[in-house]
């Protein structure tokens, strides 16, 4: 068999740097299956936008809905998202609404 001279070039392939961190994406999974509590989720969320690693776009914070009831849509986004079926503006949409309709607070 002959021998090859030429070197074979390895690129490696990285993924772009995603502006949420992994961490809140397993949040989001592990949530979505109900294995940690809405407390949880919303504490992680409330965490990142008030540290400015997740922007959230200006949203009118509603008053107290009177409920504090996430909506199934929201868990189902959360758990696509997880598993990158969905973009992140998709997940972020859920939250402005969570925010709007005044179920999460962002103090």
């Amino acid at each position: 068999t002959p021998v090859s001279d030429s070197l074979e070039t390895l690129t490696p392939t990285t993924e772009p740097e995603s502006s949420i961190p992994s961490w809140i994406k397993n949040n989001a999974g592990w949530w979505a299956q109900e294995l940690i509590d809405d407390g949880s989720f919303v504490s992680g969320i409330q965490w990142l936008i008030s540290n400015d690693v997740m922007n959230i776009p200006p949203t009118e914070q509603a008053a107290d809905s009177g409920s504090d009831v996430i909506p199934d849509w929201i868990k189902n986004n959360a758990g696509w998202w997880s598993n990158g079926m969905i973009p992140d503006e998709a997940f972020v949409s859920g939250l402005q609404w969570l925010i709007s309709n005044g179920i999460m607070k962002i103090s």
